[in-house]
């Protein structure tokens, strides 16, 4: 037993090391990015960025599902080294992505000035106008995106996870420069020539932004066009629509696509309660959001590598294995939670100092915190991993109506209620939310452990 766990840790290991590296410097230089904003441009700048964010992240999680179509069916066919197959696959999930992304992106062009003031109409004016001026300038990478994590997802599929790693990890520095000299006010005199820069707040934040997102895709199409020694795109014809393959990728993706969408949008609604509760409980939800991300990346990580895991064994038939890895992984996740949150528990005076926070902001901030430390150690793991895995044996109908029951039933409807009707503000908000994890954990894990998810292997 000790034998077969130690090769199940390596395994894992193997496939999510790279997005756990990948996932923290994607935290690190957001975290960056939100410093820098907050202590240049203030508190408004943060806000108006986290709710633009809540947007964009609608938009991305419809690309994520096709992104976790193209990677599930590539990882089943690697499974059953059906290499061809697996080509083709993503070809058709590139497709599909560029598709999606040019429709997505005209809408939001056409419709930009109406959705940022249905947002943040009701909160501070240099708020709607910072969020306004961030979400004109990063529309353009809305595409780029959407082909990038379709071609970092069938990479991952084919197994190798360190590519889209040090592609994100280059991505991210090239941000982070170009944010420094975007966002701040500079100069600099060598051999008598003086270039200086006046700053362009956050303006040149979203810039620097969309910017680095190109330099990703141009990185990311180069290697699987012409370096990669998984899946490598030789001929045109790879390309020439396959409408069978398409619809296996959009069985998996548009259940997927329909839960991560209501989701975010879920998330947006919240976002929308928390606005009218003053700028302080706004800034303090979206530092809590920011220092969240950074401590989900072990979920996030080990929900994308037991996915490929889980993908790759039903590709080879080897479906008594299944269970075993996801509760493996979900144990791995939660242990990594414990030790990262107790090791930021007693930092959060620290953090909200980081970032600026004034003593009305901080008030809310800390409580929130640490709350969610405790909760995301109890909880996350197993109401978020198993999904992921679930999804790998296509089992996507069932996630897909869990997750969105229980995000609107709770984070909505109960939501709504202790942050507005009962008054308990931003907390009562984030209470909702831990009441949703609750919720998810029982179920999904009910779900893997009763093996009815094996309906779907059965009838393929």
């Amino acid at each position: 037993m000790q034998q077969e766990f130690k090769k199940m840790f390596k395994q894992l290991m193997l496939i999510s090391a790279p997005i756990i590296l990948e996932q923290v410097f994607i935290s690190i230089m957001g975290i960056v990015n939100q410093l820098m904003a907050a202590n240049v441009i203030g508190e408004h700048a943060v806000s108006a960025i986290g709710i633009i964010n809540s947007i964009t992240e609608i938009m991305f999680s419809i690309f994520m599902a096709l992104a976790t179509g193209g990677t599930i069916i590539v990882a089943q066919m690697y499974g059953r080294r059906d290499f061809e197959s697996a080509k083709k696959a993503g070809a058709q999930a590139l497709n599909l992505a560029a598709l999606v992304a040019v429709l997505v992106f005209i809408s939001l062009i056409i419709f930009r000035v109406p959705i940022v003031y249905s947002l943040l109409g009701d909160a501070d004016e240099v708020v709607y106008h910072a969020g306004l001026d961030f979400f004109t300038v990063v529309l353009p990478s809305v595409p780029m995106v959407a082909l990038m994590h379709t071609a970092f997802g069938i990479i991952r599929g084919s197994g190798d996870t360190k590519t889209p790693m040090q592609v994100t990890i280059i991505m991210n520095i090239i941000n982070v420069i170009l944010g420094f000299l975007l966002i701040f006010p500079w100069g600099i005199s060598f051999l008598g020539i003086h270039i200086a820069s006046p700053g362009f707040g956050i303006f040149g934040a979203g810039l620097a932004l969309t910017l680095s997102r190109f330099s990703g895709l141009v990185l990311i199409l180069l290697y699987i066009f012409f370096k990669s020694q998984t899946i490598r795109f030789k001929e045109l014809k790879d390309f020439v629509p396959d409408i069978k393959i398409q619809k296996v990728i959009l069985g998996i993706g548009i259940p997927t696509g329909i839960e991560n969408s209501m989701f975010q949008i879920g998330r947006l609604v919240t976002q929308i309660f928390i606005v009218g509760m003053g700028t302080s409980a706004l800034f303090a939800n979206n530092v809590g959001g920011t220092v969240f991300m950074f401590i989900g990346v072990p979920g996030a990580a080990f929900s994308q590598g037991v996915m490929i895991l889980v993908g790759q064994m039903v590709g080879r038939g080897e479906y008594d294995k299944i269970k075993k890895t996801i509760l493996f992984t979900v144990a791995v996740g939660a242990a990594m939670f414990t030790v990262l949150c107790a090791a930021l528990f007693p930092m959060v005076g620290l953090i909200a100092q980081a970032f600026n926070a004034g003593p009305e902001s901080a008030e809310v901030l800390i409580p929130l915190l640490q709350t969610s430390f405790i909760m995301t150690t109890l909880f996350w793991a197993p109401a978020f991993i198993t999904p992921a895995a679930l999804r790998a044996t296509g089992d996507v109908k069932y996630t897909m109506y869990v997750g969105i029951l229980s995000m609107w039933g709770l984070r909505i409807v109960l939501g709504y209620i202790l942050g507005i009707v009962m008054d308990f503000g931003l907390m009562g908000v984030w209470y909702a939310m831990f009441a949703d994890w609750v919720v998810r954990m029982i179920f999904f894990q009910h779900r893997l452990i009763s093996g009815k998810w094996m309906a779907k292997l059965a009838k393929d």
